[in-house]
């Protein structure tokens, strides 16, 4: 399976992408210009969501696959809220920050925080692939 392509895009449209992360769950987006999205069979998942974007500052063309319990979202233009990510405010202590992640791993509260801000924006949605969308 090849993950880049050169693809010809006539006309750029500037996407933020918001996707949890494969390590710990927490919320990730990246910035770039969208080229492709939909469904489509994964594995033992008929329609897993997927989406062809060119990051930011790059020329190759990347795909994003997910599957079980999705969280895609593309949302419009750049500059969209970031999300918190997973840790707390770190504390000092004898000169060594000490650093604690907010949930465990792969909590489901990652998403249901975010989707409290995220959904302000609902007007600029280009397509929702979440499984949890409320927060």
């Amino acid at each position: 399976m090849k993950i880049y392509e050169q693809v010809k895009v006539l006309k750029k449209e500037k996407v933020t992408i918001y996707y949890s992360s494969e390590f710990f769950g927490s919320i990730q987006s990246i910035e770039g210009y969208l080229i492709e999205h939909g469904t489509r069979k994964y594995a033992q998942y008929e329609k897993a969501p997927f989406v062809k974007y060119i990051p930011k500052g790059k020329r190759k063309v990347r795909i994003m696959q997910k599957s079980y319990n999705p969280y895609l979202l593309i949302v419009k233009n750049w500059d969209n809220p970031k999300s918190e990510g997973m840790f707390k405010q770190g504390k000092i202590n004898n000169e060594i920050t000490i650093m604690e992640s907010k949930y465990n791993n792969y909590d489901d509260r990652y998403k249901t925080d975010f989707n409290k801000v995220i959904n302000e924006y609902k007007e600029n949605f280009i397509a929702d692939y979440r499984q949890i969308k409320e927060g």
